[in-house]
């Protein structure tokens, strides 16, 4: 028998794509089982988390004004600001990556199972899940970094870069970028062969492994963002056909622990709900999330997302349970932030975890953004059936449209209230390119000449996102590691 051929703790310390180019993983001939194999898919934080700083910080659902920033400098990293900014050099020359890295460690991870599942001893039932499994792991990760780092999906884009393609654990794999086209053919070949041995439906146990209804709230997503409405549509009335996933009733969410903080001679409260102090330290129940087809976050580890005025002029303050429970009121607090006040938007582990994986609520917005796009008049079914789970009781008003354009607006304005911040990114990048011009985003921000070394409060600055910007810059780092193979995108 052949004998699993790299450590699997050791594939957690590579830095990402820069040594899976330059250093051969650790040696090791312990691992022989399948039960193993499936023990690394099993460690769930390895693969629902995902620090993303573009997500957190690029979009206009976050917002640092000038009076903020002035007074509370410290609160704000130089490296955060270069995202902030949509600065190229500011990112490019950064020391690290942990979006570009963490995924392509996940993508290792995957391969190493996939390299050997069918050499090791153990049930085949569980050999064909964990197949499945390490297959999807594959797909999201590049789902993720094609997202970033590439154009967004187009005709006109088909032939520009794509990603480096890592389909084995050889350290000596190319690292050449594959083109845009070929890197969603291998992210839609990977689904295929993950559905070709996952089970039906989400297991409520284990939601970060992958199922048939989880595959189909995915391909929900990706045929949403590659314009097949048709194909979107159909995904998500299978996905929406699971008995193992439901929406949430936020009314029912319990009170949270709450906070206080003594201001000029008096005591502030900040409440929460009760999904703040869902953490790793209780039992990591975020984990188990009742909307979840697939366990993913974003993560952001200065735990402040800072809601824009935009953002927060969206929801109706008074019922809207989302702004209730998750907009937190005086939330700079917590990073030691009075003047001025400032809200802080929180979910999950103390704010630091925000839902990026596939949820009940997501595919309903996807029904509804294809239904209203084709021109269907139930668009704003799917709509009105999640905001019964978030507005106050009794304070429920089914939206209505007057028309496409109407539902297409009222549509994305609900996707926004509802995903803030981890689906913005996409979905300005989605909306860009498509054959509706209305829905096009324009990201500006009024903040101060921010350089790599610094930020110069005495100059007033006004910057707009373009979209060569639309793609992450790779770090200088990891090109120079690659030794000629990686290439930056062109700016």
């Amino acid at each position: 028998m052949k004998l699993l051929k790299y450590s699997i703790i050791g594939i957690f310390l590579l830095a990402g794509c820069k040594k899976y180019l330059s250093e051969e993983p650790t040696k090791l001939t312990s691992v022989q089982t399948v039960d193993q194999l499936e023990a690394l898919v099993n460690n769930a934080p390895r693969f629902a988390e995902e620090q993303n700083s573009t997500a957190a910080f690029s979009t206009d659902d976050y917002e640092i004004t000038r009076a903020l920033y002035e007074k509370n400098p410290s609160a704000f990293g130089n490296d955060q600001l270069q995202y902030y900014v949509f600065s190229v050099d500011g990112v490019a020359g950064q020391s690290s990556d942990m979006l570009w890295s963490g995924e392509y460690k996940k993508i290792f991870a995957a391969n190493l199972i996939l390299e050997n599942i069918d050499e090791v001893k153990g049930d085949n039932a569980i050999r064909n899940r964990v197949k499945a499994d390490a297959y999807f792991i594959r797909a999201y990760a590049n789902w993720v970094l094609v997202n970033n780092y590439c154009a967004p999906y187009s005709a006109a884009n088909l032939t520009s870069l794509g990603l480096p393609l890592k389909k084995t654990v050889d350290y000596e794999e190319s690292g050449k970028r594959a083109t845009l086209k070929e890197t969603y053919d291998f992210i839609l070949s990977d689904i295929a062969e993950a559905q070709k041995t996952a089970p039906d439906d989400v297991d409520p146990r284990l939601a970060w492994r992958v199922s048939q209804k989880a595959i189909s709230a995915f391909l929900s997503r990706f045929y949403l963002f590659t314009g097949d409405y048709d194909r979107s549509l159909a995904e998500s009335d299978k996905a929406l056909a699971t008995t193992k996933r439901e929406l949430v009733d936020y009314n029912l969410l319990a009170a949270g622990n709450p906070e206080t903080y003594p201001v000029n001679n008096t005591v502030i409260t900040l409440n929460y709900s009760e999904l703040n102090d869902w953490s790793s330290f209780n039992g990591s129940k975020y984990l188990y999330w009742k909307e979840s087809y697939y366990t993913r976050y974003v993560t952001n580890p200065m735990q402040w997302y800072v809601p824009s005025s935009a953002l927060l002029a969206l929801y109706d303050t008074q019922n809207d349970l989302r702004y209730k429970k998750l907009m937190i009121p005086n939330g700079g607090l917590r990073m030691a932030v009075s003047d001025p006040e400032t809200f802080r938007y929180t979910m999950f582990h103390d704010g630091s975890h925000l839902l990026e994986g596939m949820t009940i609520s997501e595919v309903l917005l996807n029904k509804a953004e294809v239904l209203a796009r084709k021109g269907n008049p139930t668009a704003m079914d799917p709509v009105n059936q999640l905001r019964m789970k978030r507005m106050v009781t009794g304070q429920f008003v089914a939206l209505s449209a007057t028309g496409k354009d109407d539902a297409i607006k009222k549509v994305l304005e609900e996707r926004r209230r509802e995903l803030p911040f981890v689906m913005r990114w996409y979905d300005i990048r989605r909306f860009s390119v498509n054959d509706y011009p209305a829905d096009d985003i324009t990201v500006t921000r009024d903040f101060f000449n921010v350089s790599i070394t610094g930020v110069a409060v005495n100059s007033p600055k006004t910057y707009t996102l373009d979209a060569k910007r639309y793609l992450v810059p790779i770090t200088n780092l990891d090109i120079q590691a690659s030794k000629g193979q990686l290439v930056q995108n062109p700016y």
